[in-house]
Order: C-alpha cells, then sequence, then structure tokens
C-alpha cells in the first residue's frame, strides 16, 4: 500500500478512537486511493489505485468487499468520526476565541432506482432569481468551520458535520437538520462560544425552537425577509386600572425592506433610521457601507427574542440590499457584516468537493453506503485542508509550487493543497523505493511533470 507520510500519519492516528482497528486500516488504504486515484473516484476505481501498489508477487491481494463493506457494514459511525475531526480542526487553527460555523445545504446529483434518500431537490447551480430548476440526487445539509487562516484576511471552511434530508412529508426539514448538528457541536466543544451563519433558508421557528436554551452559547447570524413582521421589543406601559393581559411586545416597526426606503426618505444624519457608512471586511475586501439598524422581536420566528436588524446596502450598486440580523443586540454593526460574508466559504467548500474530491462519482445506492460515504468524504476533504495548513505549506513541494505560481493561481485553493499532498506522497514513495539520490530526483520530476499533465 502507498507510504503515508509522517505529517500525515499523525494526523489520521487521531481519528482512531472513531474506528476499530481493522476499520481504520481500510480507512487509511480508502483515503490514500482516493488520493492518487487519476480517474473517476468509483469504487472499483480507488480499488485498483489500491491494487496497482500492490507487489505482483504477493499471494494475498486486498479483497476488494473489504473496502466496499467498509460503508456499507462496518460499524463506524459518522459522528464519531466528525467529532475526532473537528477537535483536531479546533486544537490547531482555532485554540482560542470564537468558532464560527456556517451551515447551507447542497445537492448531490445522483439518479437510479433503488439509491437511498433519493429525491427531487431544488438545484441552487442551475436555478436563477426568475427560474427554479430541480434535478435529481440525495441533499445534504452541511456544517464547516470558517476559519482564517493564520496571517491573512482570507476565510477557509472545513466540513465538519452533515446530514442526509429526505424528501416527503414528516421528515426533518432543513432546519431541523442544522438545529441538531449545531447542538451535535455544543456538545463537542461545552466551554467556546458558537457563532453560526445561515442564509434565509434557516431564519424559520424549527430553528430556533427554544432558542433561550442556547442563547448563552451561540450567537446566530443571518438573512431574514425582507417583509419580516418586526415589533418593539418594549411593550407599553398600561394603566394599572386596565384589564386583561398585558402586551408582551410593543408597537409594529418597519419591515427591513420599509427601513431602507424610510432611510432614504431621512433628511437628517442623526435621525435613527438614517442610512449609516460602516467599513467592514467583507469577501477579502475593506469595504465601505451604507447600514440602518434596529432592534426588534421576530415573534413568527425568534418569539421574544430581541434581535438587532441590520439592512446594508453598497453605494456602489454592485450587490443588492441585503437583510441580515443576529441574536447579539449589542454586536458591532462591523461584525455582523463581516460575520455573514463567512457564509460564502461554505460555497467554496461545495465546489472543491464536486470538482476536486469527486463527490458524485461513487455509485453507492444502500442505506448505510449512502449516509456514511458523502460525510466520510466531506471530512476527509477537512483532514487535506488540516494538512496542508498545518504542515504541508513547510514541504518542498509546497515551496516550489509557490515559486512557480502565476498570478491567477492561489495556494488556498483547495485543489492546491489536494496537488501537493499527491505530489508529497510520491515523493515518499519514490524515497523508500529507489537505490540512488540521483534515481530519486529524476523520478521525482518525471512523475511531476506526468502528474501535472494528467491533473
Amino acid at each position: 500500500m502507498f507510504a503515508l507520510i509522517p505529517s500525515l500519519d499523525v494526523l489520521l492516528q487521531c481519528l482512531l478512537p472513531a474506528f476499530t482497528q481493522p476499520s481504520f486500516q481500510t480507512h487509511c488504504e480508502i483515503f490514500l486511493g482516493w488520493l492518487m486515484c487519476l480517474s473517476r473516484r468509483t469504487e472499483f476505481s480507488v480499488f485498483q489505485t489500491i491494487q496497482a501498489d500492490t507487489p505482483v508477487n504477493r499471494k494475498k491481494r486486498h479483497p476488494f468487499d473489504r473496502h466496499y463493506n467498509f460503508f456499507s457494514r462496518s460499524s463506524w459511525a459518522v459522528a464519531d468520526l466528525a467529532r475526532c475531526v473537528a477537535v483536531q480542526i479546533v486544537v490547531a487553527l482555532n485554540p482560542t476565541g470564537l468558532l464560527y460555523l456556517v451551515v447551507d445545504d447542497t445537492l448531490l446529483h445522483k439518479r437510479g432506482k433503488y439509491v437511498y434518500g433519493l429525491g427531487w431537490f431544488r438545484d441552487a447551480v442551475a436555478s436563477t432569481a426568475k427560474r427554479v430548476a430541480t434535478a435529481s440526487g440525495n441533499h445534504w445539509v452541511v456544517m464547516g468551520l470558517a476559519i482564517c487562516i493564520p496571517k491573512t484576511d482570507i476565510i477557509y471552511c472545513l466540513p465538519i458535520h452533515c446530514k442526509l434530508h429526505l424528501p416527503g412529508k414528516g421528515k426533518p426539514s432543513e432546519a431541523a437538520l442544522a438545529r441538531e448538528m449545531l447542538l451535535d457541536v455544543r456538545s463537542w466543544f461545552p466551554d467556546r462560544q458558537l457563532v453560526l451563519v445561515g442564509d434565509g433558508a434557516y431564519a424559520c421557528e424549527k430553528m430556533f425552537s427554544s432558542w433561550k436554551d442556547l442563547a448563552e452559547h451561540v450567537k446566530y447570524v443571518g438573512v431574514m425577509r425582507s417583509d419580516a413582521a418586526l415589533y418593539d421589543p418594549v411593550p407599553p406601559e398600561q394603566p394599572k386600572s386596565k384589564r386583561g393581559p398585558k402586551p408582551k411586545k410593543g408597537p409594529r416597526l418597519p419591515s427591513p425592506k420599509e427601513a431602507a426606503k424610510k432611510a432614504d426618505r431621512s433628511r437628517s444624519v442623526d435621525s435613527p433610521w438614517a442610512w449609516q457608512t460602516v467599513t467592514a471586511m467583507a469577501y477579502g475586501v475593506q469595504r465601505e457601507l451604507l447600514v440602518v439598524s434596529y432592534v426588534a422581536v421576530w415573534p413568527k420566528v425568534l418569539g421574544l427574542v430581541p434581535i438587532r436588524v441590520v439592512v446594508v446596502r453598497d453605494p456602489q450598486g454592485n450587490f443588492d440590499d441585503a437583510f441580515l440580523f443576529t441574536t447579539d443586540v449589542d454586536a458591532e454593526l462591523s461584525w455582523v457584516i463581516a460575520t455573514f460574508a463567512r457564509r460564502w466559504s461554505i460555497e467554496v467548500a461545495f465546489k472543491a468537493s464536486k470538482q476536486v474530491m469527486k463527490i458524485e462519482s461513487p455509485q453507492h445506492w444502500c442505506k448505510e453506503s449512502i449516509q456514511k460515504l458523502a460525510p466520510w468524504v466531506w471530512l476527509m476533504q477537512s483532514v487535506v485542508s488540516l494538512w496542508y495548513l498545518t504542515d504541508g505549506r513547510k514541504t518542498p513541494e509546497a515551496k516550489a509550487a509557490r515559486r512557480r505560481m502565476g498570478e491567477w493561481d492561489t495556494e488556498w485553493s483547495f485543489a492546491h493543497m489536494f496537488r501537493i499532498l499527491r505530489r508529497t506522497t510520491l515523493r515518499a514513495i519514490i524515497n523508500s523505493n529507489s537505490p540512488t539520490r540521483t534515481d530519486q530526483q529524476q523520478l521525482i520530476d518525471a512523475l511531476e511533470n506526468y502528474l501535472s499533465l494528467a491533473i
């Protein structure tokens, strides 16, 4: 089998508590086979890659059933593996401070009569503002850690948890699954403050049911409806002589869309409904934005939990108005904007998983395989990223790649990280089998050239 480089071996050994010893061995073999496979990553292609490194004269070959059964019959649990990966990421890249979580859903295209969890869902890539496109596949809700790469302003997402969203009535919604994952992460890091970022699909009652139980440990930043029915959180004073129940909320406040129109009509700079200029870091760029903000309650979604509404406008007109809210009413407006901008990092992670990890290639269909394979791929994607951000940048392959990079290349793309790990693994194979130093270097140069062409 392919040799494990020491730095990667250390990371994989940290995942051992999630497996039995035989399952862990199979896990390492499949991971390296997935890494070195140059064709479509079907089960058999990965198996052939593993077999390619097996000596011809070896009598006992790796049985294909053992690798296939790793997903369909093995007893390891996705939640245990997710916890191990998440802990390693936090310890290595975010040991102190807030933990920023981003949640979103994605569709993995699948077809087949017997594929578990198959349904027709909205295809976000093919859909537009005026047309909703649907496609057949497995619908996943994914949660990732959005970290800031040290010594940069780049936000990078590492998936740490996911759940399958099943079609049909009576099944948990995307928001309900996101809440379950949030509770899992909360149990993994009981002493850390969490910040969850989501889009409009997660601003609903199922996400925020019994939010007061989480409010002390979790802050939420997300998108709200432009026509949300908002109220003043302070109820009006009632005469003592007046009978009946006292009101729990104040008068109606403008919706986010109405607040933007009211700010447009405002003539006074000191008015609470006037636009303010706020400088915030968003999408890697320092931007000057117009903001109007106020505190309200949103009974339909959060009950009587006070929220801060933030309406954001780009004075250059490059973006549509954004209607944001946060459960942290004392938060700075620049922090709210910068925090919500972290959400885009999970879209980049989805693209990497489909284009680089080839998460849609495997042809599994049974319940156990469907529920395990995609989460395993996302978690291994995070392991590759973690390896590069900790040790991979120091390798000779990474240093050589940085010298060759052109104007449009970036070392923070997952494709680059994946490529460096593959080349480092090849170097380890050559170093362990080549007789002389000259032969080693010649083989390394030839293989790197071949690999760059193949990729």
